[in-house]
């Protein structure tokens, strides 16, 4: 069975989710969910076929201490869940010393034990995060039933957020805190614009909202913002990587087909050795910018 290793400050690091998002689309008996995960780390693509009582899933994972079973940012299971999770601002999330405690790589220990959205929010409640853990982020989920949600940490309780149109969108900001009069020009804004546009649950329009939460930019001469994006079609059992912010030029993987093919991990770079990204400039928070400096952080 995969070893889940203590969770520690090193979980989520700053440099490890600087921003990400995600979207779920459920149309005409269809539903995909994607995410975008914004660091510059070198991340891997895991198959983990089902073996010792754990369901078979497929998994976006970075190394953050060798030797430590690689962390996943973003799974899907061979019952057709989906989840990714993004990073929200510092505040109180709660600690029960009698739950059992999440370890190092819990979105891949739910990934391999929960077969529906109601199993997954089950083991959010019955475990807990470590008191001092220094991580505050929010998860979206979502099953090839249809049914979704965002599930967040926040004013020392677990929140439940489900999803009560045919999208539902997440970035950064709390969405049980929401500013009453969001800025239009946000991420989430115009992910959601986009969203709501939608004619049908498919890659392309789930592909179409992550393009436009995309972020990047140059700090101290290197580049930081979306390393790669994700469409899980949960319905067709199919999946879509775009590497380095290439949305012209997607990978598309077989989920049944990666499982028979057995257990391997691949870096992202060697299944996408050239990406071309859609643009070359800087885009943050609010959109494509000219920026005051070049050290500037987007």
């Amino acid at each position: 069975m995969t070893p889940y290793i203590s969770i520690g400050a090193v979980m989520l690091a700053p440099s490890a989710l600087l921003a990400c998002s995600a979207v779920t689309i459920a149309l005409g008996g269809k539903i995909v969910l994607g995410s975008n995960n914004d660091n510059q780390q070198t991340v891997k693509l895991s198959v983990a076929p089902a073996r010792d009582g754990l369901f078979g899933r497929i998994c976006i994972v970075r190394e953050t201490v060798p030797g430590w079973t690689p962390f996943a940012l973003r799974c899907m299971n061979d019952h057709g869940v989906a989840l990714t999770m993004a990073s929200v601002p510092e505040g109180k999330t709660p600690y029960d010393p009698d739950k059992p405690h999440f370890r190092h790589n819990f979105l891949e220990k739910i990934a391999s034990e929960a077969e529906n959205v109601k199993q997954v929010v089950s083991m959010v409640r019955a475990y807990t995060l470590p008191e001092k853990h220094g991580v505050n982020v929010h998860m979206m989920v979502a099953h090839r039933s249809g049914d979704s949600a965002v599930i967040e940490w926040v004013d020392n309780e677990v929140r439940v957020l489900r999803r009560d149109s045919e999208f539902q969108v997440m970035t950064n900001s709390l969405l049980s805190k929401l500013d009453p009069s969001p800025n239009p020009k946000t991420r989430l804004a115009r992910g959601a614009l986009i969203a709501s546009a939608a004619k049908e649950a498919s890659i392309a329009s789930v592909a179409a909202v992550l393009k436009e939460m995309t972020v990047h930019g140059i700090f101290n001469s290197q580049e930081v913002g979306t390393n790669e994006s994700v469409a899980w079609d949960l319905t067709g059992r199919k999946i879509a990587v775009f590497f380095k912010r290439d949305f012209d030029h997607p990978l598309y993987l077989d989920f049944d087909a990666e499982m028979a093919n057995g257990a391997r991990v691949i870096e992202l770079r060697k299944l996408c050795p050239n990406p071309v990204p859609f643009e070359t400039g800087w885009r943050a928070e609010y959109g494509p910018y000219v920026p005051k400096t070049a050290a500037a952080v987007p």
